[in-house]
């Protein structure tokens, strides 16, 4: 009867090891959220039910995985010295990871997800929309898409991004709407500084809705607007 105590035990501390290491392997291998607010839904790809779920933190987000927020929620997910920000409203799909190889593709459906790129290889992290794909040349970057205005949209924060082809530098982005045959062109360095969002922004902004998805992470300079929660982990590691 001991015996077969210990026996047992030996095979319970056995899986419960190899439980753990396959853990670690995952957070090893993939990106793991490490902040949430509100709530966040997520369906894994491995899941058979194709039941939504809640996400929380440490959860691991691997190839296949969607990710929806609602009003005011949204996530981060960290890999290493990589980054992805996924937003209030938005629609995520991890559409490939491989971080052997060091290539990662993104899709987002529908609202907004800002990403910090290390570890990968030049032009091989991607990130798209119904409309655009963003290839990292350089470091950080937003990509948007509305879907009122049919539009996918890229801004650039640091390094350069190729944008359906064309290479956009810190402080400009690039727009395509839907039957579109040519990429527009942006420029934000005087709409954005390093204090946040100034009053030419807040003009621009009348004319382009989409520049209220950057309030979260650029506080507004000289004005006020309180419609968007302040991203608290913005620009922090």
């Amino acid at each position: 009867m001991v015996v077969r105590r210990i026996m047992s035990l030996r095979i319970f501390l056995t899986l419960f090891s190899i439980l753990l290491t396959s853990v670690s392997l995952s957070a090893e291998e993939f990106a793991v959220a490490t902040f949430t607010r509100g709530k966040v839904s997520f369906l894994a790809a491995t899941d058979s039910s194709k039941l939504w779920k809640t996400l929380k933190v440490n959860d691991v987000l691997k190839p296949g995985d969607r990710i929806k927020t609602g009003n005011g929620s949204k996530v981060d997910f960290f890999y290493k010295e990589t980054e992805i920000r996924i937003q209030p409203n938005t629609d995520f799909t991890l559409k490939e990871w491989d971080s052997d190889k060091k290539i990662a593709k993104a899709y987002v459906e529908k609202g907004a997800a800002w990403f910090r790129v290390s570890n990968f290889k030049k032009g091989s992290f991607e990130a798209s929309t119904p409309t655009t794909t963003a290839g990292v040349r350089g470091t950080a970057f937003g990509v948007f898409y509305e879907e009122k205005e049919k539009t996918g949209y890229t801004c650039v924060c640091e390094g350069l991004v190729n944008v359906n082809g064309t290479e956009f530098a810190k402080g400009s982005g690039g727009a395509m709407k839907v039957g579109a045959t040519e990429i527009s062109k942006n420029d934000y360095k005087e709409l954005i500084t390093e204090d946040g969002a100034t009053l030419k922004f807040k003009e621009k902004r009348k004319d382009n809705p989409m520049l209220s998805r950057c309030l979260p992470c650029h506080k507004p300079v000289g004005w006020e607007d309180n419609s968007f929660t302040p991203d608290e982990t913005y620009g922090k590691k």
